[in-house]
């Protein structure tokens, strides 16, 4: 009996396996290497958490909601919603029946997960934000972190609702809070660039850890609890002791790149370390080895959150490209050692509806003892073709329960979410025996076996009369313009192929059976014949008929029909607010559309489609697409956007000061010069009204200071202050000063009374009634306006970030006091690169969107090394604010 049903079979199956998604493997959805589901929050994913059995995986984001994702079936589950402002943090409770999430509207809401009702409402801040939220151990107490310009962190009893005390110590916002494995500790990461270690009993600060150069983002306990894991924007992770408080190891992620995590997870056997990168990559850390063994990355913006599955099997992770990736951690060889069964943990008592019945965890949940079922789809003949050397396997499993192993002749294999698994066995002569056993999370194993017979290599002469079977994939339409035709079909038959013919033409074939081949068409009636021969000389044709109409005469150009923008009403243009719009368009024509462009761009098409960026100026912009057919006619469309004048009322004040004549100091050479062309540039590229006062006394700097506080602003309005010459440090007062052109020298001034001091001009800009002020000091020792560089010497590293256009009201919101300094508590000298650098930055222009913002003069200047340059908001600075050069277009 022939077995071409049979070969026809695995070819289908083949194909149906290359659209089955096994775990680790790239499916129709372009799932990244390594990831099993994509979870798609909608907007920016900012923290994901596993409940304690495993089953459920929670998001929150910037759609103000936290969300319920069943592990399971992998949909989603549940959405509470009640926040005002972003979630920041979701956390389970020991028991896993309460939801923990705190967002940026200052409050903690307690939510009941069976019952998807809000249970409690905690008031951390009124006025600031929650950044961070741990349930303790025994699932008595709840950890908020957060604040304003001040950090707090709040304990709060779950079971009485109510706040225990507050935790003080921080002098910026606290980022994260994470409880230790035994709950008598309570570790906090700060804006301060610090973690310290509570005492919970106490709420007494244990330890602070103060090695960190820059805001600490995330805390993480190891499991044991000796090992206490942070991540700081200054591009490094570090391990501390719990009982000593000395760092022990230090990751560096990026500092080149200028790559820092977000977020820090230990595995549960606390081998690895997971760590969320702005990159958009996760980086798994080997604890014990203090280096990187793995790069996971599939997320297409900054990764902000991880969490590993109480089975160490899995990693959830968030991002801000508004999705959650569920990963299998085996893809990458990490085998947990000591896996934790999905089960209730039995825990003290939380509030009364969440209590949990003080029963064993085996009177809580049904055993299971049955086994995964196996259903086996390939092969389905029990013989195979004599020069069959490797065989398909291809089948499904399920269970109750998640799958552990499907093993095929001892054979480990991938299985996809729905439980299909697809490999290959080496087959030998005359009888084969395949063995398939799958086993669940309980350890239930069951086992299909099977046999496959293959035909010794010297079978007997064949009586085969049967010719070849010729599939051809037909044209739906069998009329067509076209000039050539492409033949595409497989053939397949027990003995072997030996010669496929396509209108008399030898083609070739590849080992499935298939053929592609072009035929040029004539006007009229074409057939297309394909004939096949086996190896026993059996030959069979497959035919059809292709009509080829001639074309009517073409005078006209191809038809372009805008997609976007459209224009809406009466107005004869369309109205973007934005500096580019996205263009998009289809272009059609009988013969053949040969080339679009965009005013006088060539643009690439996708079928019959292109879009296209396009970038406006302010007024009216006429974009002008263009069309060609394959006959050379062409065809024309506008369309007109028109982008309107800057709305903005506000005015920009530039006050300068440049010493180089000095009554009692050294001369200096440059900071007349520099001034003057900085003031150049305010003026004519972004319209600054500015005001240089050269050689200024102290009393002359501090009375200009004094006119331009008492001048009457709108919100709108903004004032840069720019200082050069020489500059001063006292060790005693340990502060720093600027030096006017009549000031001492310091043996015969000690009482600092002829000095500028930065404390002072630090006060007085702070109480300024402008709302938007940045300073500029280009002096020797300018770092030490920051108070903790002058105690210290430690200083933040920042790094940039591109403003869109829409985001200019929401910044202006927000009061702006930020600092700029050529250098930290060090000499800078007086042909000091950081005024080049200062104006390569202005003279930018802020790049496409003519908008210069603070963090894109930083990307500049960061790239001096000695002296360092620094930055950093202060006084009543908030965040979320920024100083903006408009350029002029």
């Amino acid at each position: 009996m022939k077995r071409k049903t049979f070969l026809f079979t695995i070819i289908f199956l083949i194909y149906i396996a290359n659209l089955s998604v096994s775990e680790g493997q790239v499916s129709t959805d372009n799932l990244p290497t390594g990831v099993i589901k994509r979870f798609t929050h909608g907007v920016s994913v900012y923290t994901v958490a596993f409940s304690p059995d495993g089953q459920l995986l929670a998001s929150g984001g910037n759609n103000n909601k936290a969300i319920l994702w069943s592990v399971t079936n992998r949909k989603e589950q549940t959405t509470f919603r009640g926040h005002t402002k972003s979630v920041m943090s979701v956390v389970f409770s020991p028991d896993g029946k309460a939801l923990a999430s705190a967002s940026h509207d200052g409050h903690i809401r307690l939510w009941n997960v069976d019952s998807k009702r809000r249970h409690a409402v905690f008031t951390h801040t009124r006025t600031g934000w929650v950044r961070g939220v741990a349930f303790s151990p025994d699932g008595q107490l709840l950890a908020s972190g957060g604040g304003n310009q001040h950090g707090s962190v709040m304990l709060w009893d779950v079971g009485g609702n109510q706040r225990i005390n507050p935790m003080v110590g921080h002098a910026a916002i606290v980022e994260s809070v994470a409880f230790s494995p035994d709950g008598r500790l309570l570790a906090s990461a700060s804006r301060d660039k610090t973690v310290k270690l509570w005492d919970v009993n106490t709420q007494q600060i244990r330890k602070d850890l103060t090695k960190h150069k820059s805001v600490v983002y995330a805390v993480a306990f190891s499991p044991d609890g000796k090992t206490l894991a942070t991540s700081s924007r200054d591009y490094t992770i570090k391990l501390w002791s719990v009982s000593s408080g000395e760092d022990f190891a230090t990751f560096e992620i990026g500092r080149d790149r200028y790559v820092y995590a977000e977020a820090l997870a230990f595995s549960p056997d606390g081998k690895h370390l997971a760590s969320a990168c702005v990159d958009h990559s996760v980086i798994l850390w080997d604890v014990e080895k203090r280096r990187a063994v793995n790069t996971l990355r599939g997320h297409d913006g900054a990764v902000t959150s991880v969490a590993f599955s109480p089975n160490g099997k899995h990693l959830a992770s968030g991002s801000r490209d508004r999705t959650v990736l569920l990963w299998n951690l085996k893809h990458f060889n990490i085998i947990p050692s000591a896996p934790i069964a999905a089960s209730l943990p039995v825990v003290a008592d939380a509030t009364p509806s969440l209590r949990v019945d003080p029963k064993p965890v085996s009177d809580l949940i049904v055993a299971d003892t049955t086994p995964p079922n196996i259903v086996i789809h390939s092969p389905t003949e029990e013989m195979v073709p004599q020069n069959t050397e490797e065989l398909l396997i291809q089948g499904q499993v399920s269970d109750d329960n998640s799958i552990s192993d499907v093993k095929v002749n001892g054979k480990e294999v991938w299985i996809s979410a729905e439980g299909i698994f697809t490999t290959t066995v080496p087959l030998s002569t005359d009888e084969n025996e395949i063995r398939v056993t799958a086993t669940d999370a309980q350890g239930n194993m069951n086992t299909n076996r099977f046999s496959v017979s293959r035909p010794a290599d010297n079978p007997q002469p064949s009586d085969d009369l049967d010719p070849p079977k010729i599939f051809l994939n037909v044209p739906i339409h069998t009329e067509t313009t076209a000039a050539v035709f492409t033949v595409q079909g497989s053939v397949i038959d027990n003995t072997g192929i030996g010669e496929v013919k396509a209108n008399n033409t030898e083609v070739s074939v590849s080992p499935d059976g298939e053929f592609t081949v072009t035929e040029p068409l004539s006007y009229g009636e074409n057939e297309i014949r394909v004939t096949a021969t086996d190896l026993q000389g059996n030959m069979d044709t497959n035919r059809f008929t292709l009509f080829r109409k001639s074309l009517p005469i073409d005078n006209e150009g191809p038809e372009i029909r805008i997609l976007h923008p459209l224009r809406r009403g009466i107005r004869p243009e369309i109205l973007i607010n934005d500096a580019s719009v996205t263009v998009s368009a289809a272009v059609t024509d009988a013969s053949g559309v040969s080339e679009v462009k965009i005013d006088r761009t060539v643009v690439q098409r996708t079928g019959n489609r292109f879009t296209a960026d396009i970038r406006l100026s302010r007024g009216e912009n006429v974009i002008r697409i263009t069309a060609s057919d394959t006959r050379g006619n062409d065809s024309e469309k506008e369309v007109i956007v028109f982008r309107p004048h800057s709305e903005r009322k506000g005015k920009d004040y530039a006050l300068l000061f440049a010493v180089e004549d000095y009554d009692h100091w050294t001369k200096l050479h440059k900071p007349v010069s520099d001034a003057e062309t900085i003031q150049h540039d305010l003026e004519t590229l972004y319209g600054f009204q500015t005001r240089l006062i050269k050689n200024p006394t102290q009393a002359g700097i501090l009375k200009a200071i004094r006119e331009y506080a008492e001048m009457d602003y709108t919100d709108d309005d903004q004032l840069f202050i720019f200082f050069a010459g020489h500059g001063y440090f006292d060790n005693t007062f340990k502060g720093g000063y600027l030096v006017a052109r009549d000031t001492q020298l310091p043996p015969k001034d000690l009482a600092m009374l002829s000095y500028v001091s930065h404390s002072v001009i630090r006060d007085i800009i702070d109480a300024m009634n402008c709302k938007h002020i940045f300073l500029v000091l280009d002096t020797c020792y300018s770092g030490t306006f920051d108070r903790l560089i002058a105690m210290r010497g430690n200083a933040a590293d920042m790094s940039g970030q591109r403003l869109t256009e829409g985001d200019i009201h929401r910044k202006f919101q927000y009061t702006t006091r930020w600092y700029l300094t050529s250098g930290g508590k060090e000499i800078v000298y007086d042909e000091s690169p950081f005024v080049h650098q200062f104006l390569e930055a202005l003279r930018s222009k802020g790049g496409s969107d003519n908008i210069l913002t603070i963090d894109e003069i930083l990307s500049y200047v960061r790239r001096l090394v000695k002296p360092k340059p620094r930055a950093s908001g202060f006084g009543s600075d908030e965040p979320g604010s920024d100083f903006l050069f408009f350029a002029i277009e």
